[in-house]
């Protein structure tokens, strides 16, 4: 397989993890529009499910899937390995998913669809561990843990099935599974392979970090990750004990975010030098991150027992804080590391559908904050609320959509950084 050959088939990931975005999106503005109009037919819940699904598997996990492979596998393994089968199984699960979930919810055809997707994850997982098994390099390591978290993960949804055998649907055990799956999806697989990549990225760039800081940091920030758990459990009991795990689990994570930035400072010029290429990039990169800051700081806050208990008692803030991490700081470095390697066309079409994208999460991360907040405060509803949020979702979609033209027409697609397309063999 030829490099050309390789960059055509990241890039047809890539549109394709695009296209779960933007039906993932639709599915959310629909839901919008449900609190405003009722639509004939919608099962809020069963149309959620679909939403959360496609979003987290078909663009998240197939998005970090054709970065990951192009910055860990080499191309003579890609060239042989079944990697290209593993994601077409990903992809058809996600399809499943689309269609059955809203029909049935969680049922015979979504959970076979589900599991095949899980199936598929886990073959990727042992394809790129055997090539990284024995690699040198701080990328490395973050990649390991990030496998590892996806496993772990997995066990929540394995533990639903004899959940729900047993009849407790709507106990605290069916909860927990899904938390546990939720958590460390989002605060140790997903997390952790985005700074693999980044580390990876500037590593190709020729930027050289502190092995013994990089170390401290993901030491850190595993044991943040694990104890951070004990905030989902919170819901469901009142004990001290999980409290206090809880709070010290985010003190240690604002440890891992001073760790992460003391590590980022020194190189600050170099980073910004490898996304020169691309002033979105970079722009994209500082979303990302700004988001994470923003994550660990809230998080922070809820050290203290009392915004812990309205941290998970106001549902607005719950979703805002969900798509904050989804959308605020994954799919912003998503995009700006398909835009470094080249691969995301950045003409002005692409360019128009990405502020879009962005003025619609500002829109609905403000809107759901601040409603949340005044929920919290008593003082009732913003008017026109879900006019507002509605509006804000749509704009969404229709950027994805508007980006993927963008893809159709070349023009000018910016200037990859010595890391873009490398491949080590």
């Amino acid at each position: 397989m030829h490099a050309n050959q390789t960059f055509r088939r990241q890039r047809t990931w890539m549109l394709l993890a695009m296209v779960n975005f933007a039906l993932a999106a639709s599915l959310g503005a629909l839901l919008r529009w449900a609190f405003i109009e009722e639509v004939p037919g919608l099962v809020f819940k069963n149309v959620l499910h679909a939403h959360s699904h496609v979003a987290m598997l078909g663009w998240l996990y197939l998005g970090l899937f054709a970065l990951l492979v192009a910055a860990f596998v080499p191309e003579a393994v890609l060239r042989t390995s079944r990697l290209g089968f593993l994601f077409a199984l990903a992809e058809i699960g996600v399809l499943g998913m689309l269609v059955s979930f809203p029909v049935q919810g969680y049922g015979a055809v979504s959970i076979t669809f589900s599991t095949l997707h899980m199936l598929a994850a886990y073959g990727f997982a042992v394809v790129v561990w055997r090539e990284i098994r024995g690699q040198s390099g701080i990328a490395y390591r973050w990649i390991q843990a990030a496998l590892g978290w996806m496993v772990l993960s997995t066990l929540g949804i394995w533990a639903m099935g004899p959940v729900m055998a047993l009849g407790m649907q709507n106990t605290l055990w069916y909860y927990m599974s899904v938390q546990f799956y939720l958590h460390f999806q989002f605060n140790g697989w997903f997390l952790f392979a985005a700074l693999a990549l980044w580390f990876r990225y500037w590593e190709l760039a020729g930027i050289v970090f502190s092995a013994t800081a990089n170390r401290r940091l993901l030491y850190v920030l595993s044991v943040a990750t694990v104890l951070t758990f004990a905030l989902a459990l919170a819901w469901g009991t009142h004990s001290p004990w999980v409290l206090a795990a809880n709070s010290v689990g985010v003190l240690v994570q604002f440890v891992a975010l001073f760790l992460l930035l003391a590590l980022l400072k020194p190189h600050r010029s170099a980073i910004k030098q490898s996304l020169a290429g691309s002033v979105w990039s970079y722009g994209l990169f500082g979303v990302g991150l700004g988001a994470l800051i923003l994550k660990m700081t809230i998080q922070s806050a809820v050290a203290i027992p009392a915004i812990a208990e309205i941290a998970y008692t106001i549902r607005l803030y719950v979703i805002g804080f969900i798509h904050l991490i989804l959308l605020g700081m994954l799919t912003a470095w998503l995009f700006s590391l398909f835009a470094a390697r080249g691969v995301l066309y950045l003409n002005w079409i692409t360019r128009l559908g990405l502020g879009l994208v962005l003025g619609g999460i500002a829109i609905s991360e403000t809107l759901l904050f601040l409603q949340g907040t005044l929920f919290w405060a008593r003082i009732g509803f913003l008017p026109n609320f879900y006019e507002w949020l509605f509006a804000g979702s749509v704009w969404m979609p229709v950027g994805v959509v508007v980006m993927l033209l963008g893809q159709l027409v070349p023009g000018s697609q910016g200037n990859a950084s010595a890391a873009e397309v490398t491949h080590k063999s």
